[in-house]
C-alpha cells in the first residue's frame, strides 16, 4: 500500500467487509477494524547493528447478538481475510453463551475530527539512513567521556493508518506517521555503574540525531561518585519532566479511565467537580494536538478524538471513556478507545481489544524555570532524573505508591549539591496532587504521551 492512497483503500475493504457481515447474519452487530503499519527499525547495541523494515497489516472483527459478543482478528487486509474474520467473529457467538451485561452495542456514528502533523520525508527515509543516525548518536557519546562504556543507540521512522466500520453506520479512516532516535548509556568507573538516556521524537519532522548521544552520556557520566544520603526523612522533591510524567501517568493517568471508574476502583469516583490538586495544576488529554503523538481524526472504534479536560484549577472535570465504558456509566464516549496502546506501547493493535486510554495530556506550565525551583528550596530536597523503578507498580486504588529512583541529587538550601546513591521515594499519589508545591516553565514532549514540565511535591518519604 502506498501513504497517499492508505485511507481510501482501507475504507473500500472494511466497506466490503460490512456488506459481507450484514449479509452472515441481519439479527448480529458487526465492527470491522483493518490495520496497516509501514516501519523501519534500526539499533546498534555493543557494535551488533540490528535492522527492520516492513509492514504490518490486519483484520479484527467483533460481532454481537444481544449481550453476547465474539473477537476474531486476521493478518492482512485483503477482502477475504475480512471475511474469514467476520465469520469467525459470528461462529465464537453461536458456540458460546456468555453473556456481557455492560454491552450496549457498538457506536453510533459522530463524524471524524482532524488527523496531526505528517512527517512527509519518512516516505522516503531508508535503512541506511538510520543507521547513521544510530552511529552519529554513538560517536557523540563516545566523545564525551571514556567512562562513557556501554552505549546502545535506537532510530525508527513508520506511517500508518486504519479504519473503522460498524453496522450502525460508521466507516471511518485515519492516517499518522513519526519517527524518533534514543541513545542508552550507562558509565562505568571501578565497581560503580550509572545509567541515563535521551531521545528526540517527532510527528512533525525526522528525528534529529545531533546532541541525544552526547546528553545521555553526560547525564550518565553526571551520576558517577554519588554519595550515600544515609537518612530518613520526609522531604520535598523535584521531579524533573521524564519521572514527572511517569509520576502523572501511573496514577490520574489510570484512574480517570473508563474501566475503574465504572467498576468502582478508581479513588476518583463521584469526585466530578471536586478539588483533588493544587489549584496551580490543570491537565487535559488533547487528541487533536496537531504534533501529539496519539492525535488521530477517530479513536480504534470510529469516534471522532477530542479535547478533553481532565482537571482545571486543581478541580475534576471529566473521566476519558470509550463507547462500552461510555455507556456502562450512562456518557458518550469521549473519544479515548485505543488498541495496542499503552504507555510504552503494547500489543499490535489488530490483535488486541479494544481499551481505554489518555492520547495526549498536556499540562499546563507554571511561571518558574527548574533552576529556580531548585533554589527555592531551603533545607533538604531530593531531585529526580530518568525512570523512577517501580512506580507502575503501585496502586490505582489506594494511591499508595513507592519506587527506587535510580538518577536522584541532593538539593540543599537552593543549591543542587551532586548525585546520591538510590534512594526509595514513597507516599500517596493523591496527597502529593494536593501538596504540589510548583510547576515549572520548562515543558517536554515526551514519547510517553505527554507533555509536562518539573513539578515539586511536598512530604514524601525518602530513605537513603
Amino acid at each position: 500500500m502506498e501513504f497517499d492512497n492508505l485511507k481510501d483503500e482501507l475504507l473500500s475493504a472494511t466497506d466490503t467487509g460490512i456488506k459481507y457481515a450484514k449479509s452472515l447474519d441481519s439479527s448480529a452487530e458487526f465492527e470491522i477494524f483493518v490495520f496497516y503499519e509501514n516501519k523501519i527499525s534500526t539499533s546498534i547495541d555493543q557494535g551488533v547493528v540490528t535492522a527492520s523494515d516492513g509492514a504490518t497489516a490486519g483484520t479484527a472483527v467483533r460481532a454481537a447478538k444481544g449481550k453476547r459478543i465474539g473477537f476474531a482478528v486476521a493478518s492482512g487486509v485483503s477482502t477475504e481475510r475480512i471475511k474469514l474474520t467476520a465469520r469467525e467473529a459470528l461462529a465464537i457467538i453461536d458456540s458460546v453463551d456468555v453473556e456481557d451485561e455492560r454491552f450496549q452495542g457498538f457506536s453510533d456514528p459522530q463524524g471524524s475530527g482532524k488527523e496531526g502533523a505528517f512527517p512527509k520525508e519518512v516516505l522516503s527515509i531508508e535503512t541506511e539512513d538510520l543507521i547513521k543516525q544510530c552511529e552519529q548518536q554513538i560517536e557523540e557519546a563516545k566523545a564525551v567521556d571514556p567512562r562513557a562504556k556501554v552505549i546502545s543507540a535506537e532510530a525508527d521512522a513508520s506511517w500508518r493508518g486504519y479504519a473503522v466500520g460498524n453496522t450502525r453506520g460508521i466507516l471511518q479512516a485515519t492516517r499518522s506517521g513519526m519517527s524518533s532516535c534514543q541513545t542508552s548509556v550507562y558509565a562505568i568507573e571501578n565497581e560503580e555503574r550509572r545509567g541515563s538516556f535521551h531521545f528526540d521524537v517527532s510527528r512533525e519532522r525526522l528525528s534529529n540525531p545531533v546532541g541525544v548521544g552526547k546528553t545521555a552520556a553526560e547525564a550518565a557520566v553526571g551520576l558517577l561518585g554519588a554519595k550515600k544520603l544515609d537518612m530518613t526523612a520526609k522531604m520535598p522533591t523535584i521531579w524533573t519532566p521524564v519521572p514527572a510524567a511517569l509520576f502523572i501517568l501511573s496514577s490520574l493517568g489510570q484512574s480517570i479511565l473508563g474501566r475503574p471508574v465504572v467498576e468502582g476502583i478508581s479513588p476518583l469516583c463521584d469526585k466530578i467537580g471536586d478539588t483533588i490538586a493544587s489549584k496551580a495544576l490543570s491537565i487535559t488529554d488533547n487528541g487533536q494536538k496537531t504534533k501529539g503523538l496519539g492525535t488521530e481524526s477517530i479513536d480504534a472504534e470510529g469516534i471522532p478524538q477530542k479535547q478533553n479536560s481532565i482537571i482545571e484549577n486543581g478541580v475534576l472535570k471529566n473521566y476519558l471513556f470509550d463507547s462500552y465504558y461510555g455507556k456502562a456509566f450512562g456518557l458518550e464516549s469521549t473519544g479515548n478507545c485505543s488498541r495496542g496502546g499503552g504507555i510504552f506501547g503494547g500489543g499490535t493493535p489488530y490483535e488486541t481489544r479494544p481499551t481505554v486510554s489518555t492520547k495526549w495530556l498536556e499540562v499546563a506550565p507554571g511561571n518558574k524555570t527548574e533552576e529556580e525551583i531548585i533554589s527555592s528550596i531551603d533545607g533538604k530536597a531530593i531531585l529526580v532524573r530518568d525512570f523512577p523503578l517501580g512506580i507502575f507498580h503501585s496502586s490505582v486504588a489506594t494511591g499508595e505508591f513507592s519506587c527506587v529512583a535510580g538518577s536522584a541529587y541532593l538539593v540543599e538550601n537552593g543549591e543542587l549539591k551532586g548525585s546520591v546513591e538510590p534512594v526509595s521515594i514513597a507516599g500517596n499519589y493523591y496527597e502529593g496532587y494536593e501538596k504540589l508545591r510548583e510547576i515549572g516553565s520548562n515543558n517536554q514532549f515526551l514519547p510517553f504521551g505527554i507533555d509536562i514540565p518539573t513539578l515539586l511535591f511536598d512530604d514524601f518519604s525518602i530513605v537513603g
